[in-house]
């Protein structure tokens, strides 16, 4: 193979180059592979440890860029790191990431990134690719729902880990694509977005990334130009201390550029200074780099060590053309409608499915994603379908519109031969490419829908949202009023409705979980998928990757990022949901039978084995997502009400029963010690229970974990550094200064920062280390017991005419000799603060 070639040739000149052993770094040799003679081809990390140390310092920065020159002499074609979505050029319709999240199945997941790999070499496009990969998301309101696999960071991990390694290939040397992680981007939020939490950081944010980078799956990690350029000591933090410990410290890390701001000198030597290796997403900078390094602001060393991870990189890239590709188009096929299947989710049956399809059946086939289904459901029995949207006229423009509302005040009009977005303003008026719009009705849709209905014997309602206009934050959980007015009244026309819903993130359907009696969701549009469900040819196997709650009201009201003080998802949640986390029906019910722990007491470096039966009650073979969750029952800190620790799926034949095991180890029960910084098993008694969703505890225990008891948490004589606090509101990470420390500041007025559980005994008074870059003094108060509880304390932040210019302000503080919750509070916004203190 090519790329063999290249390793061999350019072992054997830099084995006799005077410098050829230089470059390689303190400690590289550990990450060496055994020697086991000279038939073994050298590793890639061996090869750019040779070549590295033949360049010139132009041709080490050129490595830094995204567009490569060839290296003859070193047998080096020209190199193209451009990133593309890892579906751009794929022929198969695989779900996006939810949808598969949605099927709980890694065995499947792997197999799609395989497959997507191996159509993405024979299209010849193999290249860096995006892994679709997000945070798990905390809000169901919040855009591209879709781009994650679900809500819990266990879920997320277990999938992106097997997805980017699909991607990747088997073999790291030889990859069939280069994958990179673009998104941990979105770690700016906990900079620029209220809400940030260290423990939110640690235990939500950071595992699927780390999952990713430590297993391999990921070649790189993508940061974004604000974060080098506008939180540069919160980067180096989060490069040093955390990406570069991830792995074998060799995953290439970019710093892209953002569309709207342009390159600057001193901005590509800042990112080489925090540890970029290189740059993405347009514009050279060999020519900044290096008349940065002429001036001192980066040096040749930091340099050759990014040159050195580039051509690590870029030996895989080479690699991917070696070989023939093959894609087996019938096997993709079938994958396609295997996961199509695995992604829907049944949510209600009160026995209307699986359909029993007899002579003369009749359906009717109603809503704005029923054509497709039809046509499907029409190879069966007797099908007709209408749309249920108006059709309308549009002033000035010539033919009819089949008008449809598919979020709150956006809809679509689309005749044969053109589509018109529209958009309904604050004031009422609706718009279309910002020009006024009137249409007139020329046909009453939910009248033809009613008068199908009543003819038929059950309707099948496709509604859903419009992956076309899901471009931003949705303010309401709750269907746009056309599709609810439609989902009523076909309901008060025929009460035998299976409402199939497709969309890219959950509604609140209460009225449709009352009233209806089936409903199945999918965030895939899989027409014949969905036909094999409502048929009963293949059993739903689908669970919730988020929760769906029942109304706006059990969320926070705005996208605030601590969702431990906002009871966030299904770990902090108060209320209960209309469909929780992993919840899915299918066409039997299961017992969860003879639960056992292998032991009931275990220390902080031992494991336990959970194994339960699952016994199916029905007369057809099924599958169970048997899922393992645990509570901790006491601590010192405010825990989550229950955590996801592992999962399987399994068939059960009919009649029968499986024994289900997990092992369970006590590091899993760890939590971020905010007051230490650092993970810890705390001594403390934990409930064990399996079940089919995080709300269904079928069998449950208590296991006795032997950890850390931790230290008291007294206040007097000590220092607390400002992001070092249990639960915020409104606050916002500004930075991570080398000389102040991480700095937080209020993000609206009232913010504040809780200090939970904490003895103040012997204070008598309080200061803050902070700036002001205002013209008059700022107060900042401590309370106790709540945010607006009794004020103990106020200190005047004075002005200090410099944002990152700190000074210390102290203020008395009232006696208080109990343990207690005390609130850091900030009436306005404007001091940045970085450590709290009391004496």
């Amino acid at each position: 193979m090519k790329s063999s070639r290249l390793l061999r040739r350019t072992e054997s000149r830099s084995a006799c180059h005077p410098g050829g052993c230089r470059g390689r770094g303190k400690g590289a040799a550990t990450f060496r592979l055994a020697d086991t003679g000279q038939q073994q081809e050298p590793t890639p990390r061996r090869v750019a440890d040779d070549l590295v140390a033949t360049l010139s310092l132009a041709e080490k920065i050129e490595l830094t860029q995204q567009t490569q020159p060839a290296l003859p002499r070193l047998g080096l074609p020209a190199a193209d790191f451009t990133m593309r979505p890892a579906t751009e050029g794929i022929e198969s319709t695989f779900p996006l990431p939810l949808g598969l999240g949605s099927s709980w199945d890694p065995d499947l997941v792997a197999r799609v990134g395989a497959a997507m790999a191996d159509e993405l070499r024979a299209a010849g496009g193999g290249g860096v690719r995006e892994i679709p990969l997000v945070n798990p998301s905390y809000d169901p309101r919040h855009a591209r729902n879709e781009r994650g696999f679900g809500e819990d960071p266990l879920l997320c991990s277990k999938l992106g880990v097997v997805y980017a390694l699909g991607l990747r290939g088997p073999e790291k040397a030889h990859p069939k694509t280069v994958p990179v992680v673009r998104h941990v981007d979105q770690l700016d939020r906990c900079a620029i977005s209220p809400g940030f939490n260290l423990r939110v950081f640690n235990e939500y944010e950071m595992p699927v990334f780390r999952a990713v980078v430590e297993t391999g799956g990921a070649a790189g990690i993508v940061l974004s130009q604000l974060m080098m350029e506008d939180y540069p000591a919160l980067t180096a933090q989060l490069l040093q201390l955390v990406l570069r410990g991830w792995g074998d410290g060799e995953t290439t890390i970019w710093s892209e550029k953002l569309p709207d701001r342009p390159l600057s000198s001193g901005g590509q030597a800042l990112a080489l200074r925090l540890g970029a290796d290189g740059f993405m997403g347009g514009g050279r900078t060999v020519e900044a780099i290096f008349d940065a390094c002429q001036r001192g602001e980066v040096t040749e060393a930091m340099i050759t060590a990014a040159a050195r991870r580039m051509l690590m990189m870029r030996l895989q890239l080479l690699a991917i053309s070696a070989g023939p590709a093959h894609v087996d188009r019938k096997g993709h096929q079938d994958l396609v409608r295997r996961a199509a299947r695995e992604s829907i989710v049944l949510l209600r049956n009160d026995g209307l499915l699986p359909l029993l399809v007899g002579p003369g059946m009749r359906l009717a086939v109603i809503g704005p994603h029923g054509e497709g289904l039809a046509d499907e459901l029409s190879r069966r029995v007797t099908a007709q379908y209408v749309s249920g949207s108006d059709r309308v006229t549009v002033s000035g423009v010539d033919g009819e519109f089949e008008l449809t509302e598919w979020r709150h005040g956006r809809f679509t009009l689309t005749s044969q031969t053109r589509t018109i977005e529209a958009f309904t303003d604050s004031d009422g008026t609706v718009t279309a490419d910002g020009e006024p719009l009137e249409w007139q009705r020329v046909s009453h849709g939910i009248a033809d829908a009613v008068a199908l209905a009543r003819e038929a014997d059950v309707v099948v309602l496709a509604i859903g949202s419009n992956p076309a206009l899901d471009d931003g934050n949705r303010d309401t959980l709750e269907l746009p009023p056309q599709q609810h007015q439609l989902v009523r009244a076909v309901r008060a026309a025929n009460p035998n409705v299976v409402l199939v819903v497709r969309s890219a993130y959950p509604y609140a359907l209460r009225w449709e979980d009352t009233y209806l009696p089936a409903i199945l969701w999918s965030a895939h549009p899989a027409d014949e998928a969905t036909a094999d469900i409502l048929f009963g040819d293949h059993a739903p196997s689908g669970r919730l990757p988020q929760t769906w709650h029942r109304t706006d009201d059990d969320l926070p009201p705005t996208l605030d990022y601590d969702l431990i003080q906002g009871s966030g998802t299904y770990m902090y949640q108060e209320t209960e949901p209309l469909y929780p986390f992993g919840h899915g029906l299918t066409y039997t019910s299961f017992t969860y039978e003879d639960m056992d722990l292998s032991s009931r007491v275990i220390n902080s470096h031992e494991s336990v084995t959970v194994t339960v039966r699952v016994r199916n009650n029905g007369f057809r073979d099924c599958h169970e997502v048997v899922q393992l969750y645990t509570r901790q029952l006491n601590s010192q800190v405010r825990q989550p009400r229950k955590v996801l620790r592992d999962f399987r799926k399994v068939l059960i034949p009919a009649r029968g029963s499986r024994a289900v095991t997990f092992r369970l180890r006590a590091a899993d029960l760890c939590f971020w010690d905010v007051t230490r910084d650092k993970w810890v098993v705390e001594t403390a008694l934990h409930e064990v229970f399996v079940g089919s969703s995080s709300a269904k505890a079928a069998a449950s225990a208590v296991l006795d974990v032997h950890g850390k008891t931790l230290p008291p948490r007294i206040l007097a004589g000590t220092a607390r550094t400002a992001h070092s606090y249990d639960e915020s509101m409104g606050l916002a990470l500004v930075d991570i200064s080398s000389e102040a420390g991480p700095v937080v500041t209020a993000a609206k007025d009232g913010a504040w920062l809780g200090l939970l559980g904490y003895d103040p005994s012997g204070c008598r008074s309080w200061s803050l280390t902070a700036s002001n870059a205002g013209d008059d003094p700022v107060p900042v108060e401590l309370r106790c017991g709540a945010p607006d509880g009794r004020l103990l304390g106020t200190v005047l932040v004075p002005p200090t005419t410099d944002r990152r210019r700190y000074a210390v302000a102290t203020g008395s503080l009232m006696p208080l000799d109990e343990i207690s919750d005390l609130f850091v509070v900030f009436p306005e916004q404007g001091p940045w603060i970085t450590r709290i203190g009391f004496a």
